[in-house]
């Protein structure tokens, strides 16, 4: 017993003494990466002799590897230099925080002190650079540095997309070119970039990733144009809407866009500034030829042309005014058809042939009696007289022979002989006998040589600068007119142009004319016409209304001011008239009754402005009653919700119409 516990006594002393004689003369490095090689080194002093295995293994976490393994004889002090690469191979999957542990025999004599063992590289480099067109080129330059701080060599990868460019890595230096296709999406997009460095078998040693992001604009490449229909009739309207597209083919929203419309001739009728996705429309005239049209978009550079037609148009306008029959072709080709007009129940056919605008009157005949007239929708009670149902062009049964022009011509100048002859001695009476009607026109003698005294003419009591003439027939340009209408109720105490009554009048013209109206004065009707064809502008109403309120007050100006008092109704209303305007005058002629209409409305105020239906209709804000005049509807104008050009006098129009109000309730 003695003998083995003095055995086992040696035997500790022995380890003790043999783990002091060994150590690590130098120690591992703090970080390695993969591929590296650690060089350390072990002192051993032998007492007085060593003769054993040394073991050195590689300790990471659970992972243990045996990396050197040598039988060692030394009889004196040795410094024993050993290289351990890191390779997969040797150590496996051991990585993250490591030692080296040092066996002799199967004893562990001493460990190292602990170091890292990296798989990273770390990616670094400037900025993408900002956003890249389609099809341009993208460079870009950084570095990649192991964990060790040593330069990285080997590949990278770059994933962008369903796109993917490699390159060399040398020396830690990416220099990365690339390009983008031409259809590459807009938009920022992820860039996936990697760097590996592998062993000979190509298995990966180290790698780095890094994420980036890549700004690419949106470029139009294309732009399409959509018609809703590409054949309308004239009149009607033409709408669609521009779709402009990217590199991909993909819609570019609230993008602005030009649109020119052009006729036959490439000539531009019309310009529309729009914006992708939008609709936009342009309304053909109602009297258009029927022909191809083409509509050309631009974007920047990029253009593009749509054709649509405007069809063939064959419409004629109706007008029955007491007896007479008023047929205007008002569509875009010459009419040759039959029409048929229906008298009672009488049928009777007309053979038309009309050109585009053409006018032609037709007098109806039947016994004595109430018919209803009927001819192309349109219906009429009127009171007809005559040997049998008839329907007679107006003039057709006049011969305009060489004959018949002689008649005539004697006949004209037999009448225009003796109206001189009457209009001298009306106007010798009117000198040497002092007419006693002032309202006659005058240029008499007051008694006093060289001074005359001036009137108003009978007609009229206005002298338009520009002459407007009423016509039953003429071609001409169909437009949709604001009509304005005064009547003067105590004309015949007018007319004669005393107290205060031709200033007044005077600037009422004026007012009217100022703002592009035509006048046409008929007795005691004044109308006031505003034409798209002379303002320039197809919305009058506002205009109309403008001009309504200050005739209105100026006429009640002058009823506070002067003696003799001007009673008056006024009346705003609108309508179709073709006009034709030429150097001398100017002719229009009405379609439907909307003048009749006008003058009804007028008769019904007293010193109001009474606005009819359609009027109300094209016009937003109206303020006013209700009233109906002999079956038309109508309102009295009490005021206007509006900002535009006109607020200033709507405000002040307002204003006055609610204190003449108040005095009226405090009456």
């Amino acid at each position: 017993m003695r003998k083995i516990l003095m055995v086992l006594v040696l035997g500790v002393f022995m380890v003790s003494f043999l783990s002091a004689s060994v150590v690590f003369d130098i120690q591992p490095n703090a970080v390695y990466n993969m591929g590296d090689k650690a060089e350390i080194s072990i002192k051993i002093i032998p007492e007085p002799d060593f003769n054993e295995v040394v073991s050195v293994f590689l300790v990471c976490g659970s992972n243990v590897n045996e990396v050197y393994k040598e039988f060692l004889s030394i009889t004196q002090e040795t410094s024993k230099r050993i290289t351990i690469p890191f390779s997969s191979s040797l150590i496996g999957p051991s990585y993250g925080g490591c030692r080296f542990d040092l066996k002799t025999g199967n004893s562990l004599t001493v460990s190292s002190q602990t170091f890292e063992i990296s798989k990273s590289i770390e990616i670094s480099f400037l900025d993408w650079g900002g956003t890249f067109d389609p099809g341009a080129s993208v460079s870009v330059t950084g570095s990649a540095l192991k964990e060790n701080g040593k330069s990285a060599n080997g590949v990278y990868e770059i994933e962008l997309g369903n796109l993917s460019f490699s390159g060399d890595v040398l020396n830690g230096e990416l220099n990365i070119l690339f390009t983008l296709p031409e259809n590459f999406p807009a938009g920022e997009h992820k860039i996936n970039t990697s760097v590996f460095e592998k062993d000979g078998k190509g298995e990966i040693l180290n790698s780095g990733y890094k994420i980036s992001f890549l700004n690419v604009k949106q470029i139009p490449r294309s732009i399409e144009i959509i018609l809703f229909e590409k054949e309308v009739l004239p009149g009607m309207p033409i709408g669609g809407k521009i779709i402009l597209h990217d590199q991909t083919g993909k819609s570019i929203l609230n993008e602005e866009v030009y649109i020119a419309i052009k006729n036959s001739e490439g000539k531009i009728i019309e310009k529309i500034i729009s914006k992708t996705e939008e609709d936009f429309s342009y309304e053909t005239l109602k009297n258009e030829l029927p022909s191809s049209f083409y509509i050309s978009v631009y974007s920047g550079e990029i253009i593009n042309h749509e054709e649509f037609r405007v069809l063939e148009n064959k419409e004629i306008y109706s007008e029955i005014v007491e007896n007479l029959l008023v047929l205007t072709n008002v569509g875009n080709v010459f009419y040759n058809d039959t029409l048929v007009v229906l008298i009672g129940e009488k049928n009777v056919s007309i053979p038309l042939s009309l050109g585009i605008g053409q006018v032609e009157k037709y007098r109806l005949s039947a016994p004595d009696g109430d018919y209803e007239v009927s001819v192309n929708g349109v219906k009429n009670s009127v009171f007809l007289s005559g040997s049998a149902v008839d329907v007679k062009k107006v003039w057709e049964n006049y011969s305009f022979s060489f004959l018949g022009v002689i008649i005539w011509l004697v006949a004209i100048s037999i009448l225009s002989f003796g109206a001189f002859s009457i209009f001298k001695k009306s106007q010798n009476r009117t000198v040497f006998g002092r007419a006693r009607n002032p309202k006659v026109i005058s240029n008499v003698n007051s008694g006093v040589r060289g001074e005359k005294i001036q009137t108003f003419s009978r007609e009229n009591v206005v002298t338009p600068s520009k002459k407007l003439e009423l016509s039953l027939s003429i071609i001409g340009s169909k437009q949709t007119a604001t009509i304005g209408c005064l009547f003067l109720k105590n004309y015949e105490n007018l007319v004669s142009g005393e107290g205060g009554v031709k200033e007044t009048l005077s600037k009422v013209s004026n007012v009217m004319e100022e703002n592009k109206g035509l006048i046409y004065a008929n007795n005691s009707y004044i109308f006031f016409i505003l034409a798209p064809q002379f303002t320039k502008t197809f919305k009058n109403e506002k205009e109309g209304v403008a001009i309504a309120g200050k005739i209105k007050e100026m006429l009640k100006d002058h009823n506070k001011k002067f003696k003799q008092k001007i009673d008056f109704g006024i009346s705003l209303n609108s309508g179709e008239i073709i006009i034709k305007a030429d150097k001398e005058s100017t002719k229009f002629m009405s379609l439907g009754t909307f003048m009749v209409s006008g003058k009804k409305l007028a008769s019904a105020s007293n010193g109001e402005i009474f606005i009819s239906e359609p009027f109300k209709k094209t016009l937003d804000g109206v303020k006013g009653e209700s009233v109906e005049v002999g079956g038309l509807k109508a309102y009295k104008l009490d005021g206007l919700v509006d900002k535009s050009v006109h607020s200033t006098f709507i405000k002040g129009f307002i204003a006055r119409q609610e204190r003449d109000k108040s005095k009226e309730n405090s009456k």
